[in-house]
């Protein structure tokens, strides 16, 4: 008779614990109810999960990193703000129908400034990112500011360092930023020579445990890089290429000289003053030096994280995607939106505008990988073209809207990188890099393979099954 009492009290005793656990914190509904079917479903087992994945920054951390002063930058959103209002903000030459919207919408969500003037190089393959990236940091002159999600001890690592080790030993300011989990791999005795050059190297919002901090969520995802504050990069390469089969030679990275880069320059200070224990940074005009570029290019940083209360980045694709008229084209690893991104999505597939997304055949998360196929499913099923690409792992992630628009960054299409990573997007107002970026996705059409209706229709129960077991926890993949 006692085996029965000890298993109600087993479940009582998790049931409550589950409930608890979960309400601890505010989240949205999808998150809560996934939570509370692992919980529920695996006692015990479940809980260790939730400690991995569901722990969210302490509410003291979460608070530093809102509160960080954006070193002027909040003054010259309101005074944009005004001008937008008044109709002032943008260059009379510049009449793209809806563009007052979104900027609009982008300032308000993000404080994200307008820039104009901006040059604009896109590095599609590895090695170009990389000669490229070591060439500028050999030319540094006042202060090298690297953020990244993963740096490698690989050849790329070790060249990296050894550069900015001759540039901190000439006097260069040199800062690194990087995320302790995606950086795993790095210890604190590959960083001792550069520190002992004079450089600086900060693990963003590491634990006492450093690299055994067990937390999945909420890693800084972002990757910036400021040279003398002429130059910046954003994009999808990391410093490195992970020993796995799955190597990236196909990304997107934007080289930037323009106002741009103050932007980027911003957003670096803010993380690292979150994240630094003594050496914060405050405001000095020779980071933010005027930068004459060649080009003309109008664009807007974006960063997302979760201590937004809007997920900027995120509506930026949806006023992107309301504004379409022609098409939409959109890559990124992982294709995992929620309700209201694959609403809006589909009703443009819907409505004929041509809808085509590209994910790569392969990909280095299984589980994610069977979400995604969930979501292509839906979005063939509504009319969008799906096209998967066989030639490597495919890391682009960027959407371009009727040869007008286009969203560039670290932020894949899915949840986790709207709601649960600190990110950044580059938001292109420019005709001719929408062009290089719609060229980009029809070269790699030529790699890839449509995926019909008559896929979506062969897919046996079993895959079904997993799909939807995947996509029940999409909310916290």
């Amino acid at each position: 008779m006692w085996i029965p009492i000890v298993l109600i009290v087993i479940f009582t005793l998790n049931t409550t614990a589950a409930i608890v656990t979960v309400f601890k914190q505010p989240r949205d509904i999808a998150a809560t109810w996934a939570w509370l079917l692992v919980l529920l479903l695996l006692p015990v087992i479940g809980f260790l999960i939730y400690s991995i994945f569901g722990r969210k920054l302490a509410t003291n951390k979460m608070h530093q990193i809102q509160t960080q002063q954006r070193l002027g930058i909040d003054q010259l959103v309101v005074a944009q703000q005004a001008s937008m209002a008044a109709g002032e903000l943008l260059p009379a030459s510049v009449t793209t129908p809806g563009l007052p919207e979104l900027v609009t919408t982008l300032l308000k969500a993000d404080g994200a400034l307008l820039s104009e003037h901006n040059q604009i190089t896109v590095l599609s393959q590895y090695q170009d990112f990389v000669d490229r990236l070591l060439a500028d940091v050999a030319n540094a002159a006042h202060h090298i500011h690297v953020q990244a999600y993963i740096f490698e001890p690989d050849e790329t690592g070790l060249r990296l360092r050894e550069q900015l080790i001759i540039k901190a030993q000439a006097g260069v300011r040199v800062r690194v930023m990087y995320d302790a989990l995606g950086s795993h791999r790095i210890t604190q005795k590959f960083w001792a020579p550069l520190r002992e050059a004079g450089g600086e190297v900060e693990a963003f919002v590491a634990s006492k445990l450093s690299r055994a901090n067990l937390r999945m969520n909420f890693r800084n995802h972002r990757k910036i890089i400021v040279i003398d504050g002429q130059i910046g990069y954003v994009g999808g390469f990391d410093l490195g290429q992970r020993r796995h089969k799955l190597v990236i030679q196909r990304d997107t990275q934007l080289r930037l000289v323009g106002s741009a880069v103050m932007s980027l320059q911003a957003q670096f200070f803010m993380d690292w003053n979150a994240t630094a224990k003594v050496q914060k940074v405050h405001f000095q005009p020779a980071y933010f030096a005027a930068s004459e570029a060649p080009g003309n290019a109008l664009m807007q940083i974006v960063s997302g994280g979760p201590d937004q209360s809007i997920e900027a980045i995120k509506l930026g694709y949806l006023r992107m995607i309301a504004l379409a008229k022609e098409s939409i084209w959109m890559q990124t690893p992982y294709f995992v939106p929620d309700d209201s991104l694959l609403d809006a999505i589909s009703i443009a597939a819907q409505s004929g505008i041509d809808v085509r997304l590209m994910v790569p055949t392969t990909s280095n998360q299984p589980t994610m990988s069977r979400a995604t196929r969930y979501y292509l499913n839906q979005l063939v099923e509504h009319g969008g073209h799906v096209f998967m690409y066989d030639e490597g792992f495919l890391h682009a992630k960027s959407m371009v809207v009727d040869g007008r628009f286009v969203a560039t960054g670290t932020a894949n299409l899915d949840i986790r990188s709207f709601k649960l990573n600190f990110e950044v997007a580059a938001f292109i107002y420019d005709r001719h890099a929408a062009a290089e970026f719609r060229q980009l996705f029809i070269t790699d059409m030529q790699g890839a393979h449509p995926y019909t209706p008559k896929d979506v229709a062969k897919q046996t129960n079993w895959s079904r099954f997993w799909q939807g077991i995947s996509r029940l926890l999409a909310p916290i993949l």
